[in-house]
């Protein structure tokens, strides 16, 4: 029955076959090739690229979201109340070790290392004559001419004018450092983060020193981030450790290791890796990127 359809349906020109074929001559193909032959090239790509897929996730799978920050940060104040004279930098600048950053008014400073210098001078003065009195009071003790208490008295009024002589110094010194106090200067070459004061405004360090510029080390720069209680046993100071920000790598090493884990989160661990990024870099505290770890 079925040979005798396929024999009419050739007579009638609707052989299955022929038709196939004829399909297949018309796209271009070989008449003799399988018909799921169009599509064997998306499958034989699909297959090449599955290994390479899995490869870069498992390559992916080290990263561990991290945030960066600076290795030091720093806010400087003055110990002396005053005004402020002068702002000599402005946020986003770079300073050198010894850079001016801000100052006070300094006449009170001044006014008070003259006083100190003054009492300095005068009591140097009465300490020596008290020396000269004491050794005029030996010789006469020496020659019996006065009592041991005489001499008692003038070894007591010398040690006292010694004494008053070094508190005087002391003032001058303190006097003297007023004055430094009232001009602010970097520390360190460091980055201005921000400036929290300015020209014409009132100090008063009574109670807490106010702080007036904020400082922040650039180099080398940090990156946080969060391990487990397995990884952080695994992690020692030194360990190298990759930083990754957006298209930029570095190398970098582990400097330490938190002993105890995050209040908020249990069995979490924070890890600081430290890395030198190029001068003129454009990285920023607070930037998010990746560390891939051992």
């Amino acid at each position: 029955m079925g040979i005798t359809n396929m024999r009419k349906g050739a007579k009638k020109g609707t052989d299955p076959f022929s038709a196939r074929q004829r399909r297949a001559q018309k796209r271009g193909l070989s008449p003799f090739l399988p018909p799921f032959f169009p599509f064997f090239p998306f499958f034989l790509i699909t297959l090449l690229l599955a290994p390479l897929t899995t490869l870069a996730e498992e390559g992916l799978s080290n990263e561990t979201p991290a945030r960066l920050d600076w290795s030091t940060r720093m806010e400087l104040g003055s110990p002396v109340s005053g005004t402020v004279t002068a702002v000599k930098v402005q946020s986003g600048d770079r300073v050198a070790a010894g850079d001016l950053l801000v100052t006070l008014d300094g006449r009170a400073s001044r006014a008070e290392l003259e006083r100190a210098q003054a009492q300095a001078q005068r009591l140097k003065l009465a300490r020596e004559e008290a020396e000269r009195e004491y050794e005029r009071t030996r010789e006469m003790y020496d020659q019996a001419l006065i009592s041991s208490r005489e001499l008692a008295l003038a070894e007591i009024d010398q040690s006292m004018a010694r004494a008053a002589h070094q508190g005087a110094l002391a003032e001058l010194t303190q006097a003297r450092l007023n004055l430094e106090y009232s001009q602010v200067k970097a520390p360190m070459e460091a980055l201005v983060v921000a400036r929290h004061v300015h020209p014409g405004q009132v100090i008063q360090n009574t109670l807490q020193v106010q702080p007036l510029v904020t400082l922040a080390v650039a180099h080398p720069m940090l990156a946080t981030l969060e391990v487990s209680s397995q990884g952080a046993t695994e992690l020692e100071p030194g360990t190298e450790a990759h930083v990754r920000v957006g298209d930029q790598e570095f190398q970098g090493r582990v400097r330490r290791v938190s002993l105890e884990s995050r209040e908020d989160t249990p069995d979490t661990f924070q890890v600081w890796v430290a890395f030198d990024p190029p001068e003129g870099h454009r990285l920023r505290a607070g930037m998010s990127a990746w560390v891939v770890l051992p």
